[in-house]
C-alpha cells in the first residue's frame, strides 16, 4: 500500500538560485510533509542551498518558497521559531558540559524551565546522565552529533532539519542516529527533513523522498512508491569482454543508459520484457561470455542510479 501524505509543512515551486555563474538550484519543486522526509542527492546537488533558503538565510532568485504558510524570505523569523536545525558542521563551547550548553541555548530561546527541557532532550537522544556533566571537548563524534540533535529538539519544534546528520560518523554511529530519529517520530511525534547523500540508513526511516540532481528534483514521492517504480527498470550484467556488449546495448531502443559500475554492466531500460528477450542474441553477437544477470537492488541507491541515468 502506498503511503498517503496529507499535511503539508513546506512547499517549494520552481526555485532558482545562482551564485555568480553557478546554478545551485535550477527550477526546484517539492513538498515537505508531516513525518520523515528525505532530501537525497550527491554532494553539489543543491541540498544545503535548499536548507539555507528554507530558513531565510539566503534569498531565491526566482520561485516560491513557503514553510508553515510563511514566505521563507519575508517571514523567516516566524519559520525559525517553529524549526529546529542540526547543521552538518556544528561549533560548540567545548569548555561547557552538554547540559550547560543546552541550558544556555534554552535560555536564549526563552524556554520557561531551561534545565528541565535540557535534561528532557538529552534523554530523548539517549545521552547517558554521566555525559551531562562531562565537558563537550571529551565527547566522541557520536556524542557530539547527538548533542547537536538534542539542541535541535529544544522547545519541541514542528519540523527538525538535519543536514548530513551522519556524514562524520562510523557505521555504528550512523545507525544509532537513524534509530533515534525513527523513535522520535514514532514516540514523540517529531517531523524531519533529512538531507543526506548516505542512502542505506535513510532507507530505513524515510517515508517521503525527494531525489535531487543538479539543482532539480528528479523524483518525488513515498519511498514505497518510488521503489516499486524502479524495481524492473535496471539490470546488472557481468560479461567478458564487457565493451562489445555495452556497444550493442547502447544501440537498443529499449535501453536508456549503459555504464560500468563496480565490475558490472549497469543497464537502465524502458521495457524489461523486451530487454530480457533481446539479451541472449546481443551476448552472442558480442561474442561475450555471460557470467551473471540480476535485477538491480530494490533500494535507494538503485533508485537514485535509475533516476539519474534516465533523467
Amino acid at each position: 500500500m502506498v503511503t498517503e501524505f496529507t499535511e503539508v509543512l513546506g512547499e517549494f515551486e520552481n526555485l532558482v538560485k545562482r551564485f555568480n555563474t553557478t546554478h545551485a538550484l535550477s527550477g526546484l519543486s517539492f513538498r515537505i510533509y508531516k513525518g520523515i522526509n528525505g532530501l537525497i542527492g550527491p554532494n553539489g546537488a543543491g541540498k544545503t542551498t535548499t536548507i539555507k533558503l528554507s530558513l531565510g538565510l539566503i534569498k531565491a532568485d526566482a520561485g516560491k518558497a513557503e514553510v508553515f504558510g510563511f514566505d521563507c524570505w519575508k517571514e523567516s523569523l516566524q519559520i525559525r521559531r517553529k524549526i529546529g536545525v542540526l547543521y552538518e558542521k556544528v561549533a560548540y563551547y567545548d569548555h561547557l558540559s552538554g547540559l550547560e550548553h543546552l541550558k544556555l541555548i534554552a535560555k536564549l530561546k526563552g524556554i520557561p524551565d531551561p534545565v528541565a527541557e535540557s535534561k528532557k532532550v538529552l534523554g530523548l537522544v539517549e545521552l547517558e546522565e554521566e555525559a551531562y556533566s562531562r565537558k563537550i571537548k571529551g565527547y566522541s563524534a557520536g556524542m557530539r552529533q547527538r548533542l547537536g540533535l538534542a539542541h535541535a529538539l529544544l522547545g519541541k519544534p514542528e519540523l527538525v532539519i538535519l543536514d548530513e546528520p551522519s556524514s562524520n560518523l562510523d557505521p555504528l554511529g550512523r545507525a544509532r542516529v537513524i534509530e533515534i530519529v525513527n523513535k522520535l517520530k514514532k514516540e514523540e511525534g517529531f517531523s524531519f527533513l533529512i538531507s543526506s547523500h548516505i542512502l542505506p540508513e535513510l532507507e530505513r526511516v524515510c517515508e517521503h523522498v525527494v531525489l535531487m540532481h543538479k539543482g532539480k528534483a528528479i523524483r518525488e514521492g513515498s519511498l514505497e512508491q518510488l521503489l516499486n517504480e524502479v524495481a524492473p527498470q535496471a539490470f546488472m550484467i557481468k560479461a567478458e569482454p564487457a565493451a562489445p556488449l555495452m556497444k550493442l546495448l547502447k544501440a537498443e531502443e529499449c535501453v536508456k543508459d549503459v555504464r560500468l559500475d563496480e565490475g558490472y554492466v549497469y543497464v537502465v531500460v524502458e521495457d524489461s520484457k523486451l530487454f530480457k528477450k533481446r539479451l541472449p542474441a546481443l551476448v552472442s553477437k558480442a561474442e561475450a561470455s555471460l557470467e551473471e544477470v540480476k535485477v538491480a537492488g530494490r533500494d535507494l541507491e538503485s533508485l537514485f542510479k535509475v533516476a539519474v541515468l534516465g533523467d
